[in-house]
């Protein structure tokens, strides 16, 4: 770990331009890599939560080529005989994501009647195409905590750290760690305490990154440091064009994010737990949620950490 500034620690100019060119070399691979197939919790609690709304619609936001959501939503839907299917709404930042979507992984269920509307783009813009109603809003975000601490038993095989170093091919040779916090213009800024990882280093050094990630991982759990909202991770690849971003949540530090756009007078926000991440169920208080908006698989933290609040506000019209 480092403080800023004293070993070179450089991050990529973090664009929508270098996102788009690292989501759409993935698009053929997407479903079958595993940080896409570790997460069930996330999925139990989906199927729980749109269970329990009379859906028109489902609006789906970032969902890559749709092998999760709303496939799995759908199937699910289908699966219970007399249940009305309802249109939906497919968005990802990625164009060609949404091409796959469309061509092979949605394709099904539009031959089957699905009326599916797809919208390539950032969240923020997007949203402004679609219709306002009472929706209810999943949010599935990854657990800071379960950056360093696997869970086999309940789906999650590998930690995060693990994870990645492993999928260096596909997210990045080198990784760039940053603790940061919501500042008061609500911006994931650096807490200035940084470290940076290569999957060439050797074992023992991985191992000590880690650890000392983890070190710090546990001083915010335990409440001796309150600043941190999240840790940010940026993947790269000398000559390769695009990044990989992600960052990983304290349970206060999106929740505050959360509740910061979605007030308690006008919202209400129940959180669930998994192995690897929460999500986080919000409705708008005093109407019946008459469609789903899913934002799952740590789509919000992909979004450029200048841009999340942006995000949750676009998202916050579609729901009332």
């Amino acid at each position: 770990m480092s403080k800023s500034g004293e070993d070179g620690w450089r991050k990529p100019n973090l664009t929508v331009e270098g996102q788009k060119a690292f989501w759409d070399s993935k698009s053929d691979t997407y479903e079958t890599e595993e940080m896409t197939t570790d997460n069930q919790g996330e999925l139990d609690a989906t199927f729980a939560a749109c269970r329990e709304i009379d859906c028109e619609d489902i609006v789906t936001l970032g969902g890559a080529v749709g092998c999760r959501d709303p496939k799995v939503i759908l199937e699910d839907t289908f699966s219970r005989k007399g249940v009305y299917v309802p249109k939906v709404v497919f968005n990802d930042l990625s164009p060609q994501q949404v091409d796959r979507a469309s061509a092979s992984i949605l394709k099904p269920f539009v031959d089957q009647g699905v009326a599916i509307e797809f919208l390539p783009g950032e969240i923020s813009g997007i949203c402004r195409n679609i219709a306002s109603k009472p929706r209810r809003l999943i949010i599935g975000v990854y657990n800071c905590q379960s950056f360093f601490k696997a869970e086999p038993e309940s789906g999650y095989p590998s930690c995060g750290y693990d994870e990645y170093l492993r999928n260096g091919r596909i997210l990045g040779q080198e990784f760039l760690f940053d603790w940061v916090g919501l500042s008061e213009t609500r911006v994931l800024l650096s807490t200035g305490v940084r470290a940076k990882v290569s999957t060439l280093d050797e074992e023992v050094t991985k191992n000590a990154i880690r650890d000392s990630l983890a070190a710090m991982q546990r001083k915010v759990s335990d409440g001796s440091i309150s600043s941190i909202s999240a840790l940010q991770i940026v993947g790269q690849t000398d000559g390769r064009d695009g990044f990989f971003l992600s960052h990983w949540y304290t349970p206060d530090g999106i929740l505050a994010l959360v509740q910061d756009v979605f007030g308690s007078d006008e919202f209400s926000i129940s959180v669930k737990h998994f192995a690897k991440g929460m999500a986080l169920v919000v409705d708008p208080v005093g109407v019946t949620p008459q469609g789903v908006v899913t934002v799952l698989n740590n789509v919000i933290g992909n979004v450029l950490p200048q841009s999340q609040h942006e995000t949750l506000q676009a998202i916050k019209r579609i729901i009332t």
